[in-house]
């Protein structure tokens, strides 16, 4: 995918580079900040967790509904 379109496909931008994120593009980021892929995507999780509770005006209704894309085990929906 881009890892958060949700198609699935971690490695496909989807043609649209620079907005979609890869697993390459978590990789880098990992790779400048001396982390496995594993705990950078840890990190943004636990980042937005924080975010959320900091910013809670930020996370709209929307979403709830894109969240409701994913079932209890974090997997996709459709």
């Amino acid at each position: 995918m881009c890892l958060n379109c949700g198609c699935m496909r971690a490695h496909d931008d989807m043609g649209k580079p620079g907005l979609n994120i890869t697993y390459e593009d978590v990789k880098r980021a990992a790779d400048a900040n001396e982390m496995t892929v594993e705990a950078t995507l840890a990190m943004i999780a636990k980042t937005g967790d924080k975010d959320r509770g900091d910013h809670p005006a930020e996370y709209s209704p929307e979403m709830a509904r894109d969240l409701s894309r994913l079932d209890d085990d974090g997997g996709l929906t459709r």
